[in-house]
């Protein structure tokens, strides 16, 4: 029973790591970019100059438009492509409300990620040492599910922002932006079901602190 246990716990962090690993590995690359082009703009003298792309979120609004392309690089041939959540190049002036606000998603997106990974952690440490139904429990299930929803809203609120600046300055053939689509992210769920799962700990822990009160 344990070992299952175990290792439906470690399928579940295995889960969330790889959710988040998209979001992780673009972070990872945008800095080793941004690094590499300053240390090169210092040591060449030359002007710093980076492209401005948008997260953006697209749905087709004609299935027969063709929208864009990708090289085909077997037979050098383009092949049509419905972007749905794209990295798209779109030159705005950006206020700085809105630079702001993407800096403040991305900075509480990685403090949340961590807290959750911490939560999850303590959680699967005291189901091993068999304390399942506590008190304790239920509050890291609580804060768990806080974060992830909190992921989530970082999330969106940086492909709603990408949508909106885009938007001013790019029309797109075939395709409209959209914010719905944003909400296939799976940490939305996994929030949800976390916070459900504590409650229900939370009332049968209320129901046995009752019972032991009548015996």
């Amino acid at each position: 029973m344990k070992k299952r246990l175990n290792l439906l716990c470690a399928c579940v962090l295995i889960g969330l790591l790889l959710s988040t690993s998209t979001v992780i590995s673009l972070m990872v690359q945008s800095v080793s970019a941004g690094f590499k082009a300053g240390y090169e703009s210092v040591e060449k003298g030359k002007d710093l100059n980076i492209s401005d792309y948008k997260i953006v979120c697209t749905i087709p609004s004609d299935l027969f438009a063709e929208t864009g392309s990708v090289t085909n690089l077997k037979n050098s041939s383009q092949a049509s492509i419905k972007p749905i959540i794209s990295l798209i190049e779109a030159p705005t002036t950006g206020s700085s409300l809105s630079r702001t606000a993407n800096g403040i998603t991305t900075l509480v997106s990685v403090i949340a990620g961590i807290f959750c990974l911490i939560q999850f952690f303590y959680l699967i440490r005291n189901i091993n040492r068999g304390d399942i139904f506590s008190w304790k429990n239920v509050k890291f299930l609580r804060k768990l599910g806080v974060s992830l929803i909190l992921l989530f809203i970082c999330s969106f609120t940086t492909i709603m922002i990408g949508n909106y600046e885009a938007a001013q300055v790019l029309e797109l053939k075939g395709c409209e932006y959209s914010n719905i689509f944003a909400f296939s992210e799976p940490t939305f769920i996994l929030g949800f079901i976390a916070l459900l799962v504590a409650e229900v700990f939370a009332v049968g822990l209320k129901m046995k602190e009752e019972q032991d009160l009548t015996i």
